[in-house]
């Protein structure tokens, strides 16, 4: 099931964090509907309800800001720090972290941001790289920190390990979203393909 990818709510928090919350999801939106180059500051500020200044006070610039959205779309999909606990079994760790990115690659705002993305390299900005360091590099960075420490399989360049890991869960229903192929007939798969997954790395690991 995907995750529901609105921000928390505002009940119980500080004017400023409700004003950030209100900043992210205006720049979110704006940002998937006109593409990064298209969407200035003044639109944000304005379908946010706030100032510009405001929005600059939360966010230094527009790169910033969108670097922020990458990260929290990965935090609303449980990919955090306390996913990778090294003390936990390693077959649990790695089916939660399978159903978790699955969910958040093939959610349609994460489609939306990768087609944002590629518009942006055509156009010689710098999106592509902020998408690139503020999601896929960070969690790979946690994967390989995980595989380093935990010491129930054998994991001889865990920068390569977790690619493969990455590479395999994305599968057959990604790449249909991505192309905008109807997917009706492997949804129910997913399920087994993502255990499968799972089974087959740590086989491919075990000592």
């Amino acid at each position: 099931m995907t995750k529901k990818t609105s921000l928390p709510t505002q009940s119980g928090r500080s004017k400023s964090e409700k004003k950030r919350q209100n900043i992210l999801n205006a720049a979110s939106e704006l940002f998937l509907s006109q593409g990064f180059e298209g969407t200035s500051m003044d639109q944000i500020a304005e379908q946010a309800g706030v100032s510009k200044q405001t929005v600059y006070s939360h966010f230094g610039n527009k790169e910033d800001l969108f670097t922020a959205i990458v990260e929290f779309k990965c935090l609303t999909h449980s990919l955090t720090d306390e996913l990778f606990n090294p003390d936990r079994p390693v077959e649990q760790v790695l089916s939660e972290l399978a159903n978790d990115f699955s969910d958040l690659i093939t959610s349609d705002e994460a489609i939306q941001l990768q087609r944002v993305c590629s518009a942006g390299a055509e156009q010689r900005s710098k999106v592509s790289a902020l998408f690139l360091e503020a999601g896929p590099k960070k969690l790979k960075a946690k994967m390989m920190q995980y595989l380093d420490q935990q010491t129930e399989l054998v994991i001889p360049n865990s920068r390569f390990a977790a690619q493969q890991f990455f590479s395999i869960i994305r599968g057959e229903l990604c790449f249909r979203k991505e192309l905008g192929i109807d997917t009706r007939d492997i949804s129910g798969e997913l399920p087994a393909y993502l255990a499968s997954c799972v089974a087959l790395f740590i086989r491919a690991h075990s000592p």
